[in-house]
């Protein structure tokens, strides 16, 4: 029987990342894209949405 070696000092298993992980990623592009068009409306959304998917509290508007 054939048994997989762990990995050595700095070596890393090679996994896919989290699916949190990945539509993390995904939204901190689309909020830096809203930025640098300038839509506020959107990058307020996807701040909120982002906020939200880390557990953080959601503040009120003002």
């Amino acid at each position: 029987m054939v048994q997989a070696s762990s990995p050595g000092p700095g070596e890393r298993v090679a996994t896919d990342p989290p699916p949190r992980a990945v539509v993390l990623a995904s939204l901190a592009s689309i909020l830096s894209r809203a930025v640098a068009l300038g839509d506020e409306v959107a990058a307020r959304v996807v701040h909120e949405a982002l906020g939200r998917l880390l557990g953080l509290p959601v503040a009120p508007e003002g």
